[in-house]
């Protein structure tokens, strides 16, 4: 592997918790001691699978999330020339919630679907030939939406561009591309980002020679613009399929078009999707508040990083502060998400920054008030995961009320948190079905009351 290969876990997709994950099970599967070289090596470990091998700057940062927050939080001590794993740390990696799968009991709707709605027996998809050319040049007029980040688990190695360009050349079928066809006609690509951006890195920006071929080996270390006038037109004559999904198509028959459609092996998730069709302002700060410190602490680290997870939670607390949920939310919190993120989109700076001072103090403050119980529902033997939907609740009593009111009654609302976590129909609006309209009316409104005694 070569030089050019060493990369961050971060630039690879594989965030601080994950990372934190990787490390605490490397020092269960040692025995519960592990030394920071062995960490090193298993998180390496997952790299590799991904062609990337851990840089210095990698192994630097990883060893302060070691040091500082994973031993600062007391899931890890010091053990000789190791580190040991607390009884802390072994119940952080049953708490983590990792992506839909770990909330989709809790958010189901009644009829046990994500979807409000049957989908229909056909969707207004259209089949379009295209020419390498002819897409190339819709990336140059900018009516391609590309998100790097979007797929970023999927990275292709120069191998594996190189090959893909020999295919080309050696008039091998390619696989369709799908995308989504926005209202002002541009296109956000939903399936074949990396084919889109190998074709534009060697066309259009001759950034790579090709190498290791299987085939045309006498093409190897040439570029694009190396190649002769008759293999470059070869390229741009190329035809393929493309699936246009028309703007007609409501977003939640899209999340299943994905699911059908995606190459990649895994399922995406919902904040992975939202994130490709709301490219911009909002994304951006989904994506910076998640990443923020504060939130961390105030979740201890109980939501991952590795779906979006962490990126939908910032998102459920953003939405129901700037929606009216007794009057906007329709029993539908994918529309809802939806209609969020939009919002966010076409707000002015001012705003924004007044949706991150809020979102901040708030997980400050909640964090200050209930510690490592905050936003957990507790098992009888354990303080339990990260509810989202207590989370949206508790958080929204603390955004609209007062700091000198907070202040002034916190033994009392400390109290209240306790008393909340016991009733009965507090604890049915954020178990089961908790996206009905009946329930996420009835846990806001009961979670105001209780906790708003004093």
């Amino acid at each position: 592997m070569a030089d050019n290969d060493m990369a961050t876990p971060a630039e690879v997709g594989i965030g601080r918790t994950e990372q934190l994950k990787i490390a605490f099970q490397t020092i269960i599967e040692r025995g519960g001691i592990a030394e920071i070289s062995q960490i090193y090596e298993a998180v390496e470990n997952e790299m590799i699978k991904k062609g990337f091998k851990l840089s210095q700057q990698g192994k630097d940062t990883l060893r302060s999330y070691i040091n500082r927050d994973a031993a600062g939080a007391g899931y890890i001590s010091k053990e000789n020339e190791g580190w040991k794993i607390t009884d802390k740390g072994r119940n952080f990696l049953q708490e983590v919630v990792e992506d839909d799968e770990d909330t989709q009991e809790i958010d189901a709707y009644e009829g046990g679907s994500i979807y409000p709605y049957d989908m229909p027996e056909e969707v207004d998809i259209r089949e379009e030939p295209q020419t390498v050319f002819e897409w190339m040049r819709k990336l140059n007029r900018k009516l391609l939406i590309t998100d790097p980040e979007f797929q970023r688990n999927l990275v292709w190695k120069p191998v594996q561009k190189a090959r893909f360009i020999e295919s080309v050349l050696l008039n091998i079928p390619l696989p369709p591309l799908y995308v989504n066809q926005k209202v002002d006609g541009k296109y956000i690509i939903v399936d074949g980002l990396q084919r889109t951006s190998t074709l534009d890195e060697f066309i259009n920006k001759d950034s790579f020679a090709l190498q290791d071929l299987q085939v045309l080996t006498a093409l190897n270390g040439r570029r694009f613009s190396q190649l002769s006038p008759t293999l470059q037109t070869k390229i741009e004559d190329k035809k393929f399929f493309l699936y246009v999904i028309k703007p007609s198509v409501p977003l939640p028959m899209v999340y299943d078009i994905f699911h059908r459609i995606n190459t990649g092996g895994t399922q995406l998730t919902r904040q992975e999707i939202r994130n490709c069709f709301y490219i911009g302002q909002a994304t951006r700060l989904l994506k910076e508040l998640a990443e923020q410190d504060y939130f961390k602490q105030a979740i201890d680290w109980g939501i991952s990083d590795k779906r979006m997870k962490d990126r939908e939670v910032v998102l459920r607390y953003l939405a129901f502060k700037i929606l009216d949920y007794k009057t906007e939310y329709k029993n539908d919190m994918d529309a809802f998400l939806g209609e969020a993120m939009e919002r966010i989109s076409g707000m002015t700076e001012t705003e924004i920054d007044a949706l991150k001072q809020d979102f901040e103090r708030v997980m400050k403050l909640t964090f200050k008030f209930f510690k490592d119980k905050n936003f957990r529902l507790p098992t009888a033997h354990t303080r339990g995961r990260i509810n989202i939907a207590l989370l949206e609740a508790v958080s929204y009593f603390f955004s609209i009320t007062p700091d000198r009111v907070l202040q002034k009654n916190k033994k009392n609302i400390q109290a209240n948190y306790k008393k909340l976590l016991k009733e009965a129909d507090f604890i049915d609006t954020i178990r089961y079905s908790t996206s009905t309209t009946r329930r996420v009316i009835n846990r806001f409104d009961i979670a105001q009351k209780i906790l708003g005694k004093i």
